[in-house]
C-alpha cells in the first residue's frame, strides 16, 4: 500500500521554466548575451542555487556578468523576478487532484521532492500555495541535495520516515524515475500535465505499477 507520496513540481504541478518557455531568452536579450549560450550556462549552473549553496541571483549575476554593488552594471532583481514569475504557469487540475487525495487519504503522508532554488520556489509558493498542500517539504534547497542524485531520495525517505517500497515517486524526468525506481520506489511519469489527475487515484488505492520511461 501506498503510504508516501514524493510530488515535483516542475513538470508536475507548474511547467518548466527554462525548458518550456521564453524566460532566458528574455535575460539574455535584455543583458545583450547570446541566447543559446546562456540557456547552456544557466542549465549547467542551476544546481548550485538548487542546492541551496547561492541565492538564485548571486548565480544569475554571475551568468550575466553584472555587480551587485554600485560602479558597473548591475542585476534588475525586481525585473528578473517578474519575469520569472510572468512564466509561471500552475496546473490547475494538478493541484485539484492532489487536495482531493490529500481530503481523502489523510494517512497519506505528501512530500514536495522538487528541485528549485529557495527564492523562486518561495515566490510561487506566495502566489500559488503549494507548500500548504504537503506535511514535508523535500525541496533540493531545503535539503542540500539535488535530484536525480541517491542521496536526495534517501535523505527525503529518512526525512519523513517512510521506507521506499511504500512510496510513489511522482515525476516528469526520465532519469529521475530511474534512479528512484532503482531505490525501490514506485513511479508515475507525468509526460504531459494531465496524467497525474488520470492516474494517481488508481496508483495511490491499487497495486501500483511503474509507468514506462523513455
Amino acid at each position: 500500500m501506498i503510504r508516501t507520496l514524493f510530488v515535483d513540481a516542475g513538470g508536475v504541478l507548474y511547467n518548466n521554466i527554462n525548458e518550456e518557455t521564453d524566460f532566458l531568452a528574455r535575460v539574455a536579450d535584455r543583458y545583450g548575451l547570446d541566447r543559446e549560450e546562456l540557456a547552456w550556462r544557466a542549465t549547467a549552473s542551476a544546481r548550485v542555487y538548487e542546492a541551496g549553496r547561492k541565492h538564485v541571483h548571486h548565480v544569475f549575476q554571475q551568468l550575466l556578468g553584472v555587480r551587485s554593488r554600485p560602479g558597473g552594471r548591475t542585476l534588475d532583481t525586481a525585473w528578473l523576478d517578474r519575469t520569472y514569475m510572468d512564466s509561471v504557469r500552475s496546473y490547475a487540475g494538478n493541484f485539484a487532484a492532489l487536495r482531493e487525495i490529500r481530503e481523502e487519504r489523510p494517512d497519506l503522508t505528501m512530500v514536495l521532492t522538487n528541485n528549485e532554488g529557495e527564492h523562486w520556489d518561495r515566490l510561487k509558493d506566495q502566489r500559488y500555495g503549494h507548500f500548504a498542500m504537503f506535511d514535508v517539504l523535500c525541496s533540493s534547497w531545503r535539503i542540500h541535495r539535488v535530484k536525480p542524485a541517491r542521496s536526495f531520495f534517501a535523505e527525503a525517505l529518512r526525512r519523513c520516515r517512510a521506507v521506499a517500497e511504500e512510496t510513489l515517486l511522482v515525476d516528469d524526468r526520465g532519469p529521475v524515475l530511474r534512479a528512484g525506481a532503482a531505490l525501490g520506489l514506485h513511479t508515475l511519469h507525468v509526460s504531459t500535465p494531465d496524467v497525474l489527475a488520470g492516474r494517481l487515484r488508481s496508483l495511490v488505492y491499487g497495486h501500483p505499477k511503474p509507468t514506462s520511461v523513455q
